[in-house]
C-alpha cells in the first residue's frame, strides 16, 4: 500500500525533467528538476526485485498504475 501511495503522489508532480539516479532491489532515487529548483525523491517498487528483468516488468506496471490513475 505504502508504494502506491507513494506512486500517486508523484505521478501528480509536475517537474520539468526527471533523472533517475540510482536503482536498488526495494526502488529506485530520482532527481527533479522544479520550477523552484532541484529536489531529490524515492521512489519504492511495488514490490522487491531480483534481477533487471524483474525491475523492467515492476517500472512497466508503476508506469501504467500511474497513467490509470491521472
Amino acid at each position: 500500500m505504502r508504494s502506491s501511495c507513494s506512486l500517486r503522489y508523484f505521478a501528480r508532480i509536475e517537474a520539468q525533467e526527471a533523472t533517475m539516479t540510482a536503482v536498488d532491489r526495494l526502488g529506485f532515487q530520482v532527481r527533479l528538476k522544479m520550477p523552484d529548483g532541484m529536489r531529490g525523491a524515492r521512489i519504492a517498487f511495488l514490490r522487491e526485485v531480483s534481477n533487471p528483468a524483474e525491475t523492467r516488468k515492476v517500472l512497466v506496471e508503476m508506469v501504467q498504475q500511474a497513467r490509470s490513475e491521472v
